[in-house]
Parts: C-alpha cells; sequence; structure tokens
C-alpha cells in the first residue's frame, strides 16, 4: 500500500541529499500509512530516510531531544526535518532479530528500563514534543475513546479498565517515554540501541514488556527488565501489561489515521487489541 511519501521524486530525497552525498540511486525500502523509508548509499555505507505523516511525525522531534537530554541506548539522526515529518538517520547495522542472537534480547532489555528511567524526569517536555499521552492518569479516557469508535461491544469493560489504571497509577513507578513496539527488530545489536519511535507514548514503562517479552523466556526477559526499578510491586507488572494493550490499540488508531480505506489487513488492529481487556 503507498504510504505517505512514496513517489521516487519526494521532496524529502532532495532534502536528504542536502545533507549526505549519495553514491547510487535511493532503495525503497518500505512503504506504509504510517511511514515510508528509504535505504540510502552513501560513501561508506548507507543512510537511512523517514518520511511520517503527522500522526506518527512525534518521532522526528523526539529522537533529538533524546540525543539532548543524554539518553542512553539512541541513535541519534543526522538531520530532520520536524515540520514535514522527515527523519534523516546514520547505518545502525543489523538489528538483534537480523543477528539471531538471543542471547542479547535480557540485555536490550535492561537497556531499555535504563533508557526510561534517564526519560523520566522529562515527561512535560515529551508531551509538549507531540509524543502520545497514555499516562494511567488518562488511559481510561484514551480506552473510552477507542472503544466508542473501534470497539463498541466493548464498553463493558471500561468500568475495570478506570479501576485498574488508578490502581496502576498510584502503585508506580512514574510515567516515562514508552517506546510501545519493542521488539528484536526494533534494537540495533550494536550497542543495543532502540530504534523505530513512531509507536512511542509517555506511559507506565512497564508496558513495554507487553511486546518485549518472550513468552518462552517470560520470567527471564521480566528479570532483566525490572533489575533496575529496585522493588517493584508485581501487581504493578500485571496492570502495566494487561492495560498496554490500550496503547497498542491507540498507536494503530494513529498509524491508520491518514488512510481512508485501510487496508483489511490492518483495518480491525485496534479492536483487535482492545479486546485482549477482557481476558481475566
Amino acid at each position: 500500500m503507498p504510504g505517505p511519501a512514496a513517489h521516487p521524486r519526494h521532496p524529502a530525497l532532495a532534502w536528504a541529499a542536502e545533507h549526505v552525498e549519495p553514491a547510487g540511486p535511493p532503495v525503497l525500502v518500505k512503504e506504509r500509512a504510517w511511514s515510508t523509508v528509504w535505504r540510502l548509499p552513501v560513501a561508506g555505507g548507507d543512510a537511512w530516510l523517514k518520511a511520517c505523516p503527522p500522526p506518527t511525525a512525534h518521532e522526528v522531534r523526539l529522537l533529538p531531544a533524546l540525543v539532548r537530554w543524554g539518553v542512553p541506548h539512541v541513535l541519534g539522526p543526522l538531520a530532520t526535518e520536524p515540520d514535514r515529518g522527515w527523519l534523516l538517520l546514520p547505518d545502525g547495522g543489523p538489528s538483534v532479530r537480523d543477528t539471531g542472537d538471543d542471547a542479547a534480547w535480557p540485555a536490550a532489555l535492561a537497556g531499555c528500563a535504563q533508557l526510561q528511567r534517564a526519560t523520566s524526569g522529562h515527561v512535560a517536555e515529551l508531551l509538549a514534543l507531540g509524543v502520545p499521552d497514555a499516562r494511567p492518569a488518562v488511559l481510561a479516557d484514551v480506552a473510552a475513546d477507542l472503544v466508542d469508535r473501534c470497539a463498541p461491544h466493548l464498553r463493558g469493560v471500561l468500568p475495570r479498565v478506570a479501576d485498574e489504571a488508578a490502581e496502576l497509577g498510584a502503585l508506580g513507578p512514574a510515567p516515562t517515554l514508552q517506546h510501545d513496539d519493542l521488539h528484536p527488530g526494533n534494537v540495533f545489536a550494536r550497542g543495543l540501541r532502540l530504534f523505530d519511535w513512531g509507536d512511542a507514548c509517555v506511559g507506565h514503562p512497564f508496558a513495554s514488556l507487553l511486546v518485549a517479552e518472550r513468552e518462552e523466556h517470560r520470567d527471564a526477559d521480566r528479570a532483566a527488565y525490572l533489575q533496575g526499578w529496585g522493588p517493584v510491586a508485581p501487581r504493578a507488572v500485571e496492570l502495566a501489561v494487561r492495560l498496554a494493550a490500550v496503547s497498542r490499540a491507540a498507536s494503530w488508531d494513529r498509524a491508520l489515521a491518514s488512510v481512508p480505506v485501510p487496508p483489511a489487513r490492518f483495518a480491525g488492529a485496534a479492536a483487535q487489541w482492545l479486546s485482549r481487556l477482557r481476558r481475566p
């Protein structure tokens, strides 16, 4: 499906050429409703150009801020054009998924937790940058809006969502940056740096575990992620992972917002995530 900037003569390509010297023609790597990505051959390797529509363009504003704040495990951009949603990145090398190094994943989870602790003092700035708000204090309202528009048959779960979100907020830790799509394909093996922040939100940090922890290694993955957080209430982990279905649904809702008719395979994504709220 054509993305927001799929045409080979898109002005983002001319903009990128102002910041890197092309060594060959651009290669269109991905076209999605939420972004279009090109690989740009340059002297000595590649650069990567990403064009995002407004619903996911907060990524373009987020990365430079993370670099300014000295946040670890982030790949800094070569250039950004926030008003037009363009992001130019250096090559980060293969992902953890590409290398097949399963043993690296616990360390990547620990790195994610370190990144989150480093951004916990920047919540106001993150929200000002347009990073979506999925903090426990607003999660019930987010869920109610999504259910009304995407899954009205689930209205019966909303009172429990409100109660659980309030409980989670009281348990802590404080909200921070939450990647919301953390898996081995979104972490560079070199330096264990997280990338692809289009799904990111401000929320409870433990919500990252919904996507990140592997079923067959859940205990080890969870322990690796939680080790730097100090004493942790098991109930906080349980609630954060459960309620993360709301932020995942919201992410899909945003991603498809600029598409008049979403492809069939994506159209029901928000409702599918919300349906997890019915589970015991």
